[in-house]
């Protein structure tokens, strides 16, 4: 007689996990929204001295990861505060270690969820669509700002996008224009010109 097969519980406590951190990110997100206006931000980065770079480099990551605080004007606040050289280190820096943060957490919840929700072979097909050339069409959704480039880093991960292919897109993209925003905000370049160029 064949032993019968384990029935397959759905993972609660994984489920319940993520979606406490999904109402505290929220949460935190509506109650610190009116804390991050410019003076503010600009006023708290001055006054930590010497720490004052790594406050802004862990401001860059977190821009990417929780929504209210302004992504556009990270770069360009690093730019003003720290120069052409340290400031576009500091928001290319905290793009790159934002994004993987943002993709490492897409792929967590794609490996508890998202294949049990949706069925891996849906999960394979976004993979697909995603294969071949039409990664680059991440490159102009990277490049321009006032898109929603942090959403597609978490879906990324969602969807298991390779990560060479990921990863030269935010290169071509994400890491260029917030390093120009950056150069704004040193004031080497002007936004206008590029947006008309």
């Amino acid at each position: 007689m064949s032993q019968a097969e384990p029935q397959r519980r759905f993972p609660w406590i994984p489920l319940l996990i993520l979606v406490a951190f999904v109402l505290v990110t929220v949460w935190i997100a509506i109650a610190s929204a009116p804390h991050f206006t410019r003076p503010r931000l600009e006023g708290y980065i001055r006054s930590a001295g010497a720490w004052g770079p790594f406050i802004l480099f862990g401001l860059m990551i977190a821009q990417i990861l929780i929504a209210p605080i302004p992504g556009v004007f990270m770069p360009i606040l690093a730019g003003a505060l720290y120069g052409p050289v340290v400031g576009v280190l500091i928001a290319a820096g905290g793009t790159l270690v934002g994004t993987a943060t943002a993709v490492f957490i897409g792929s967590r919840v794609r490996v508890l969820l998202l294949k049990r929700w949706n069925g891996a072979g849906n999960v394979e097909r976004a993979q697909t669509l995603m294969g071949g050339k039409r990664w680059l069409a991440l490159v102009p959704l990277f490049l321009f700002p006032f898109t929603p480039a942090d959403a597609i880093c978490f879906v990324a991960g969602m969807i298991g996008i390779k990560p060479l292919r990921f990863g030269l897109a935010v290169l071509l993209g994400r890491v260029p224009k917030d390093g120009a925003l950056a150069l704004a905000g040193a004031g080497l370049i002007h936004l206008g010109d590029l947006v008309r160029h």
